[in-house]
């Protein structure tokens, strides 16, 4: 695996921009200065941020690491160098966003088994979403494996309640659900129950489940291009289209979530706006205000965010080392 400094020097020009940028050390950068010239002004403003002008780099690395380690509260071994404190910091990262996900998974697998039988289409949708995350094969299958044992709604009563106002976090948690109930092109009446108990767990009324159900029902219906008809039973070509397109909206979804809950963009943008995110629930406005509703035009999914960012959200050091290090862990893959 690469080393976090290796990696950095192979960065494009974009994005030692944005670190230049974020770790915000003066001097003006000009249009001229190639990628070489900017990962030598970003590593010169490293070690003046952590007083290490003249350490050796393998020293100046694994101070950084230990620092972020420290900001977010990773367990490790005081003795480890540089490439062992890479390895426990992804995977922590690792560990913290699976967590993160594993409601997602287990309200997909709730609504699927609703009508008594979890159906290829409908794991074909969790597939769908987790397959546009840059999660190793492990973590994915790890997520996947809750699929082979039925969940009822019960089951998942206490962990819902504690999502209770993470009103980012409900709504994609129950859009992702009925996009599973919806890849199949039959909508049984246990799933609108089972959805509606899901819903007030979260904290959601009935009233304003439907209106969030039917949304992403005719969010399905407009691109697939013709609505459900309950009375006819599917072909087996449009359940492949079906499962394709409730797929890729439930990843769109779910992608959506992670960007303004993980998203790296996100994150750098928070660190350099002069917007502070003073407390956790402030985040996801901070990212509305900086960003806009519209303004969101990609970034990678996870290894930053403000997952992380809430963390260290009054360390503005610890802030700019962090976008650092899980920029080059992210590009190092």
């Amino acid at each position: 695996m690469a080393s976090i400094l290796s990696t950095l020097r192979l960065l494009p020009r974009s994005d030692l921009a944005e670190l230049i940028h974020v770790l915000d050390c003066g001097g003006r950068m000009d249009d001229t200065e190639d990628a070489a010239t900017l990962a030598t002004r970003v590593l010169w403003d490293l070690r003046r941020l952590l007083g290490l002008e003249a350490a050796p780099e393998a020293q100046l690395e694994r101070h950084l690491l230990r620092q972020v380690a420290n900001a977010l509260g990773v367990d490790y071994d005081p003795e480890m160098d540089a490439s062992g404190l890479t390895d426990r910091l992804r995977g922590f990262i690792s560990d913290t966003i699976v967590e993160d996900l594993r409601p997602f998974i287990q309200v997909a697998v709730c609504m699927g088994w609703a009508d008594g039988c979890l159906k290829p289409e409908e794991i074909g949708v969790v597939d769908a979403a987790l397959s546009r995350l840059k999660l190793l094969k492990r973590r994915r299958s790890e997520l996947l494996q809750l699929c082979s044992s039925p969940l009822g709604p019960e089951d998942l009563a206490n962990t819902l309640r504690a999502l209770r106002g993470d009103e980012q976090k409900v709504w994609s948690l129950l859009a992702f659900g009925w996009g599973v109930a919806l890849s199949d092109l039959r909508t049984h009446p246990l799933e609108i129950e089972v959805f509606h108990r899901l819903a007030s767990y979260l904290g959601v009324d009935p009233s304003r489940a439907d209106q969030l159900r039917l949304l992403v029902t005719r969010r399905f219906e407009d691109s697939f291009g013709a609505p459900q008809d309950p009375a006819v039973l599917p072909s087996s070509a449009s359940r492949a289209l079906a499962k394709a397109t409730m797929g890729a909206i439930s990843a769109a979804e779910l992608d959506s979530y992670l960007q303004v809950k993980t998203g790296l963009k996100a994150l750098s943008l928070l660190v350099s706006s002069p917007l502070n995110v003073q407390e956790p629930q402030s985040s996801i406005d901070v990212v509305e205000d900086v960003l806009g509703r519209d303004g969101w035009v990609g970034a990678p999914t996870l290894l930053a965010g403000t997952l992380f960012l809430r963390r260290v959200a009054r360390d503005p050091l610890a802030q700019k080392l962090l976008v650092t290090a899980l920029l080059c862990l992210e590009r190092g893959r």
